[in-house]
């Protein structure tokens, strides 16, 4: 990912930000080396640009969620039937994270369910709703290796 028109204190920031959401101001400014309201002032500029979407916690899953199934859902569709797909994703209650990927009209969502019953009636319901869908790949998770399921 690159973030264009920001500058080296900038990325380092937002790199600082990726690790801690919840790290001071006070703490960013020890660690690029600007005070604590210069740190505050670039973090309110990246904001209103919108290079900072926002902050969320990053939940253990197999913790919070004892009975949740998490699945990846590969969806391709015809091109006329893209943006409606897409809306219907983005809009599931179930849907995590989704996002647009290369190679046509291909969108993976990475999806939280009760249990596999839950995730074919997801399924079932997308396949419904979106006309021209020419496929679906749904995977259940067994185990997260390295890193997080969901972006921070």
């Amino acid at each position: 990912m690159q973030m264009q028109g920001i500058d080296a204190t900038d990325r380092r920031i937002t790199a600082l930000l990726r690790e801690d959401g919840r790290m001071s101001y006070s703490v960013h400014g020890a660690a690029v080396g600007l005070s604590r309201t210069a740190v505050k002032a670039r973090v309110d500029a990246l904001e209103a640009r919108g290079i900072i979407k926002g902050y969320r916690a990053v939940v253990d899953l197999a913790a919070a969620e004892e009975n949740a199934t998490v699945f990846i859902v590969r969806v391709e569709t015809r091109p006329d039937s893209f943006e409606k797909c897409k809306h219907l994703l983005a809009q599931a209650e179930e849907t995590v994270t989704l996002v647009q990927t290369t190679g046509g009209c291909q969108l993976t969502a990475f999806c939280l369910a009760s249990d596999a019953r839950g995730m074919r009636d997801f399924l079932g319901k997308i396949c419904q709703s979106a006309e021209g869908v020419l496929s679906v790949c749904a995977n259940s998770v067994i185990d997260v290796v390295k890193g997080s399921l969901f972006p921070a």
